[in-house]
């Protein structure tokens, strides 16, 4: 199985976790919006400091862990 977590990147670097009907992309204000798809067992902590280590560049804004494992 697959679990999929939503996070925030605000303007100012603020890495959350997002509301979980939020769409991915842009918001209206200067944050994105991204959806990670992920394997079972991989907490939403885990997702963030990975995020961090690797902050997406680009307009792709859906990714698998294995995106964010470089």
């Amino acid at each position: 199985m697959m679990a999929t977590y939503k996070i925030k990147l605000a303007g100012e670097g603020l890495v959350a976790p997002a509301h979980r009907l939020a769409d991915p992309g842009p918001t209206s204000g200067s944050a994105r919006i991204y959806e990670i798809t992920c394997p079972d067992g991989v907490t939403v902590d885990e997702v963030i400091t990975a995020f961090k280590a690797r902050i997406p560049q680009g307009d792709r804004y859906e990714l698998d862990w294995a995106d964010l494992q470089g």
